[in-house]
């Protein structure tokens, strides 16, 4: 009925547009025109207009967290049996996530957009909690920390949307490898930026620049420490379409750092990351090559870290490489591989070796099974010296409950799991992994359950 009726009106209207063209006298409406037709029209027009007119005002929420409990049942343990870890230089040490992970952990982000005279705002709050899984819920003593508390408006630039404040900055033009829990390029910290900026139909540019507050003393070349210092990293990031080739994103993080640190004979660092993304067939895969120099050699990106985690202590001439490739098999509806490979050496600190692959099985339209193997060698250097090479080993298994078992990435998920560990007297010895009066235990049995939501 209002089809047909709107379909009158415009009609109508073309006719009145056409009398007023040819010199009929507009004031006299068309017999075909009701007081009907045009209050329609008016009403649709009205609302189209208010519908443009209309501000976004929306409050959202969001977050991720997972929490659990282990126990050993067998063999040596660590820290109450989660987290079997080597001390790599990333929170928590290198491990596979699957039935091993260090403490409980959530993200909540709270985000109220507003129109102000034309302008679009965007506020964002977000803050994490984490800790140990086994503490009493009267007496927990978890970490609380803001992570993001900063605003952003999309339209007061030309091109490009302008932010600042306090970011979470890992995860823009590039992420994550998932089975180590582990961002790469990571800037976190207070600043000023400009994400979004469009270079042509399908590239952007992401530009930052993020202050870091002391890490510890520094003793300057007077002979005092000193922890009052700050140190300036500039971020870079350029995402760019290779059509067919797939993806390509450039990243340089540019660490400047304080005069004090400068003249304690310390050095500046660099990261220049390069990530390519491209699917194969029934392989969609991420391909990772960093090159760190100086105060971010021995963790290129300051990777796995907070931000602001770096080598003061550094030579100018020390460099690190990391070069990893991850990705996700879709075998078939029911069957896919997650799966990660990286190697990583720098020139004075350490060499690391690790592969792993997560099989995940649907069963059920709900259920499924998961496996994950990971293994990983780092072998460290002191004054120079290499010291014994570390080596974990890891096998889990685990029964899955999520809304969609075909789906690898469907949360929340509901994990029962066994995870059994093997590790060599160096890593027993420098990761801490042997336990008093249990040095010649040098493997675990675990056994747990975890949820893990993202929302």
């Amino acid at each position: 009925m209002k089809y047909n009726t709107l379909l009158k009106s415009s009609l109508s209207l073309i006719a009145l547009l056409a009398t007023t063209l040819t010199g009929v006298n507009a004031a006299e409406r068309p017999t075909i025109l009701s007081d009907e037709d045009i209050a329609y029209v008016k009403e649709l027009i009205s609302s189209e207009v208010n519908a443009k007119q209309e501000a976004d005002n929306s409050f959202s929420f969001g977050g991720y967290f997972r929490t659990g409990t282990n126990t050993v049942i067998g063999g040596g343990a660590k820290n109450g049996g989660s987290c079997y870890s080597l001390n790599y230089p990333k929170n928590d040490g290198i491990y596979y996530r699957l039935g091993n992970e260090c403490r409980d952990y959530g993200e909540l982000k709270f985000t109220k957009k507003q129109q102000l005279s034309g302008v679009n705002f965007k506020a964002v709050y977000m803050i994490d909690v984490a800790g140990d899984s086994r503490s009493p819920t009267a007496t927990e003593s978890w970490s609380k920390r803001t992570r993001e508390l900063y605003v952003e408006t999309d339209n007061l630039l030309d091109n490009g949307n302008l932010w600042m404040g306090r970011r979470y900055y890992r995860s823009i033009g590039v992420g994550d490898v998932h089975m180590l829990d582990y961002f790469y390029v990571q800037s976190s910290g207070n600043g000023v930026g400009v994400s979004d900026i469009a270079i042509n139909d399908s590239d952007k540019l992401h530009i930052a620049v993020l202050a870091y507050g002391g890490e510890g003393d520094i003793t300057g070349e007077n002979g005092t420490a000193d922890s009052n210092y700050q140190n300036i990293m500039a971020d870079i990031r350029y995402e760019m379409d290779v059509g067919d080739a797939g993806e390509v994103v450039f990243t340089l993080q540019n660490l400047f750092v304080n005069d004090a640190i400068n003249a304690a004979g310390l050095a500046d660092g660099r990261t220049y990351t390069v990530q390519w993304q491209k699917k194969f067939g029934i392989v969609d895969q991420k391909t990772a090559i960093q090159v760190g120099t100086g105060a971010m050699a021995r963790n290129p990106g300051s990777a796995g870290t907070d931000g602001g985690s770096f080598d003061y202590a550094a030579n100018s001439s020390s460099k690190g490489l990391r070069i990893f490739n991850t990705g996700l098999i879709d075998i078939s509806e029911k069957f896919k591989i997650n799966y990660m490979a990286m190697y990583e050496k720098s020139s004075d600190y350490h060499t690391l070796k690790s592969v792993g692959v997560r099989p995940h099985y649907s069963i059920s339209p709900h259920w499924s099974v998961l496996g994950e193997v990971g293994y990983n060698a780092y072998q460290t250097k002191t004054n120079g010296i290499e010291n014994d090479e570390q080596k974990l080993m890891k096998y889990a298994l685990a029964l899955q409950a999520t809304a969609d078992s075909t789906d690898f990435w469907s949360r929340p998920s509901l994990r029962f799991y066994l995870s059994n560990f093997d590790w060599n007297n160096a890593a027993g010895q420098e990761s801490g992994l042997n336990v008093a009066g249990k040095e010649g235990a040098e493997s675990a049995l675990v056994a747990g359950a975890q949820v893990e939501v993202w929302f």
